[in-house]
């Protein structure tokens, strides 16, 4: 082998390691990942050496059509959909944009003045609907939760004031399982270096 060839193989064992590095592990350490988070939305809880369940909503103890639902997810799953992974050479970014992911994946106290709205009032009427009527109509006395929910419908003011607590339902973080699935990963994009390199030693 003449020292044109040797420098041909070089270049390409070099190209094929940085395409795997920079782009394909990247890649794959992202799809592995998103994938893995979402998983805990449809578990109901944080995998990481185990299941750590999340505590029960309200809804789900209720008659709302949504009981149905564990907490954190709904007929969109917006919150668990919208989990994203940015790829960069040597670094992968995991994250979610929705605005009131990182007060469910961390916890804490929240206080906002929304507006009551049309839209918020006949969202509050279905509620209403939705957790007592029925055949169409209301019972005379309401449940608890139907009747917070009438009561929203019904008052005369233009904002409201919030304070909540919000429990930590981590979805996203340190995880053992996921460290096992990137090593699984990592491992094979390392043999897959090296069984070209010897393909190429081979020529």
């Amino acid at each position: 082998m003449d020292a044109k060839n040797i420098q041909f193989l070089v270049e390409k064992a070099k190209n094929d390691i940085l395409r795997e590095v920079n782009d394909r592990l990247p890649r794959n350490v992202g799809i592995t990942a998103v994938n893995h988070f979402r998983q805990n939305f449809r578990d109901a809880g944080f995998r990481d050496g185990g299941i750590r369940p999340w505590q029960r909503t309200r809804r789900q103890d209720s008659n709302s059509p949504d009981a149905k639902y564990t907490p954190l997810t709904s007929r969109r799953d917006h919150l668990m959909r919208s989990i994203e992974f940015q790829a960069q050479p040597g670094q992968v970014v995991i994250s979610d944009p929705v605005p009131y992911a990182a007060i469910h994946n961390d916890g804490g106290d929240i206080s906002t003045r929304p507006s009551v709205t049309p839209k918020l009032r006949r969202y509050a009427w279905h509620m209403v609907y939705s957790l007592a009527a029925s055949q169409g109509k209301l019972p005379k006395v309401l449940p608890p939760e139907a009747a917070k929910w009438k009561a929203l419908a019904l008052t005369r003011k233009a904002k409201l004031s919030i304070h909540a607590h919000i429990p930590q339902r981590q979805f996203i973080g340190d995880s053992q399982e996921l460290i096992q699935k990137l090593n699984t990963i990592i491992n094979n994009s390392l043999k897959t270096i090296k069984d070209g390199i010897i393909t190429l030693a081979n020529h």
